[in-house]
């Protein structure tokens, strides 16, 4: 997703900074003059646990997969992110960034399952998926702005008890067949 102030790579630098800042504050037993001017080896970074997963890869933490309805039919539209005290535009995705792998999965009931990270500021926009993958730019902001569909709003989100990547179609069906047994409301308005 691109933010205003057009970040691009936003989790790459994140995953830099906090690296550095980690391998910055890690106390050393080194001494003498110079030594913080000296990077780190590789086998630095495999000790302070950086790299690790080259040969042993460590239990993912990932978030719970969600669900989503909407006020209306907008599953291959493109979703945005607005400030809803200002109306701003506060992200959207690059093109590059849209995939078919990004659409929201249709479930029974009119639930979606969510793929691009949905929530109560959410927009849609007068873009498909495929329309917007082939842009080759992102539109202007002013651009973005003027094609929110204006009805378009998230109206629930129901945090599933399975992990992004683990919960199949079939499963959320179930669950949602069921009632939505152990499952957690995030956002309720009808």
């Amino acid at each position: 997703m691109k933010t205003i102030h057009s970040i691009s790579g936003c989790m790459a630098v994140s995953a830099m900074i906090v690296a550095a800042g980690a391998l910055g504050s890690c106390s050393s037993s080194r001494s003498g003059a110079g030594s913080s001017d000296v990077l780190p080896s590789p086998e630095a970074f495999e000790k302070a646990g950086f790299g690790a997963y080259r040969s042993a890869p460590g239990p993912a933490v990932l978030p719970n997969a969600h669900i989503y309805r909407t006020s209306i039919d907008v599953d291959a539209l493109v979703p945005v992110t607005v400030n809803p005290a200002t109306g701003q535009l506060i992200s959207y995705p690059a093109p590059t960034d849209i995939t078919g792998a990004s659409m929201p999965v249709v479930l029974k009931d009119g639930w979606l399952l969510d793929r691009r990270g949905v929530g109560a500021d959410t927009r849609f926009i007068n873009y498909t998926y495929s329309q917007y993958h082939d842009l080759a730019e992102a539109p202007s902001v002013e651009r973005l702005l003027q094609s929110i569909v204006p009805d378009a709003r998230v109206t629930e989100i129901v945090e599933l008890p399975y992990k992004i990547g683990e919960v199949t179609p079939a499963m959320a069906d179930s669950l949602i067949s069921a009632g939505l047994p152990r499952c957690e409301v995030i956002l309720q308005n009808k």
